[in-house]
């Protein structure tokens, strides 16, 4: 049985369901793969892990593949796709009209990730008829429980997923405005693509193809089995059952695809846009190595 490890881009959640059939199922260890799922202290962990060799593989967001040059990683295809955007709070919304600076929390705070947050929020002031300086926004790292962090009193969080936070302020009551970057004429970018790195592409191409193959099981029997998958992942998780994820669970599993694909089109969009708004670290050469 050879172990591999899987880098995740924040806490293991639902919308790792993929991995956890594979694992639950046995369908891993069928192929002979004793699959570990690793959390990260920081979001990018598992993006340089796998980039460097230390992991075979890692999944997170496509937007991760245009804010920075990652040299040696490959992407493989998405196996999950959402809208996502920024939340804000009502007071927010009066604050930004009244020209006053808000709090967004964010797992990252970085310039393209930062720039992406003002111009969504900007976006929507516009058409909201609000004055909008970017000036207003001041993004902070406070790791990834955003509701919680609206909760604490932040104005605002970013890098939110629909089919996660976006049930959650519904089913808590919580007044906040969910802004996904499609609603303001932005490319989606909240999905979860597959990535290896270029040494375990190049000399495990059966390794590859074997762990690829059970993603796509699992992403296509979660989405044609949702009460199994919510009973799947309680068994897995350990967590207790309760509605909020049950929602959750439903939502996301009609968002999993299958079969995964490497298809350097996916995304091209979204590297083209950003680029001809000066917010993509990777040219076009660069984009493109991901899928070589």
């Amino acid at each position: 049985m050879q172990r591999i490890g899987v880098g995740l881009e924040w806490f293991l959640n639902p919308d790792h369901l993929p991995f956890i059939a594979g694992i639950s199922k046995g369908w891993f260890a069928d192929a002979g793969l004793d699959v570990q799922l690793i959390q990260p202290t920081d979001h990018y962990d598992g993006l340089a892990a796998v980039a460097s060799g230390e992991l075979a593989f890692a999944c997170n967001e496509p937007l991760h593949m245009i804010d920075e040059a990652r040299t040696g990683l490959r992407a493989l295809g998405c196996f999950f796709e959402t809208e996502g955007g920024v939340l804000l709070t009502a007071d927010a919304e009066q604050a930004l009209a009244q020209g006053k600076t808000i709090r967004i929390a964010s797992p990252v705070a970085g310039e393209v990730t930062d720039d992406l947050a003002r111009l969504i929020i900007g976006r929507w002031c516009e058409r909201k008829g609000i004055a909008f300086n970017a000036a207003q926004v001041q993004i902070e790292s406070a790791g990834f429980a955003h509701v919680q962090n609206l909760q604490a009193g932040y104005d605002g969080a970013w890098l939110c997923f629909a089919n996660f936070e976006g049930i959650e302020v519904q089913l808590l009551g919580i007044a906040a405005t969910f802004i996904s970057s499609t609603d303001v004429g932005l490319p989606n970018f909240s999905a979860l693509e597959l990535f290896t790195g270029e040494s375990t592409l190049r000399d495990s191409p059966a390794l590859v193809a074997a762990f690829t193959r059970v993603v796509s099981q699992g992403a296509a029997w979660c989405t044609q089995y949702p009460e199994d998958a919510a009973q799947m992942w309680y068994s897995y998780s350990k967590e207790q059952r309760n509605p909020l994820t049950d929602a959750i669970i439903a939502d996301t599993c009609q968002r999993l695809i299958a079969p995964l694909v490497r298809d350097s089109q996916r995304w091209f969009s979204m590297w083209r846009v950003f680029t001809g708004m000066g917010l993509s670290q990777v040219d076009e050469a660069g984009y493109q190595t991901l899928y070589s």
